[in-house]
């Protein structure tokens, strides 16, 4: 069956002459529900605006995933230049088949305002586990480099 969204019924009964909703709204609020069940779900986020430290390895979302496909999105940029130097980079992990596995997202070193990186990874995770993200951190001179971050989980299938 399809999955495009059909036209909101606007000149159909909503209900027949038993007091029972119609077929055309049926259907109609069925397409609803099957977009909706293959959207993509949000199952964490983290964020932060004004960073000027590392972030140990944290939990993204509340409580434990269930087992499927989910895609990380994340976005790191810099919003104060160190003096001299300065270097941060994101990375996450999670458990697929009982192995951890982690992945390692570009270091943003540009030491600029303008510097920023950002992207999506699909992945799969055993049920019950956490998926955690980290960001490393280094600046040199006197003022310190801070950076902005957003790290979101979705689930997908």
């Amino acid at each position: 069956m399809s999955h495009e969204m059909i036209p909101v019924p606007i000149r159909s009964k909503v209900i027949d002459a038993a007091g029972v909703l119609t077929r055309d709204l049926v259907r109609f609020l069925d397409t609803i529900r099957q977009w909706l069940s293959n959207t993509a779900q949000r199952a964490g986020s983290a964020s932060g605006t004004a960073e000027s430290a590392s972030i140990p390895a944290t939990d993204v979302q509340t409580s434990p995933l269930s087992e499927g496909l989910y895609r990380a999105s994340y976005s790191l940029r810099i919003v104060q230049a160190a003096t001299t130097s300065s270097s941060a980079a994101m990375t996450m992990s999670w458990v697929s088949n009982s192995v951890t596995c982690s992945e390692s997202f570009p270091a943003v070193t540009g030491n600029t305002l303008s510097s920023q990186t950002s992207g999506s990874i699909l992945f799969s995770v055993d049920g019950g586990s956490q998926v955690q993200y980290a960001v490393s951190y280094s600046s040199s001179g006197a003022t310190p480099m801070q950076y902005s971050f957003d790290f979101i989980v979705e689930e997908l299938l």
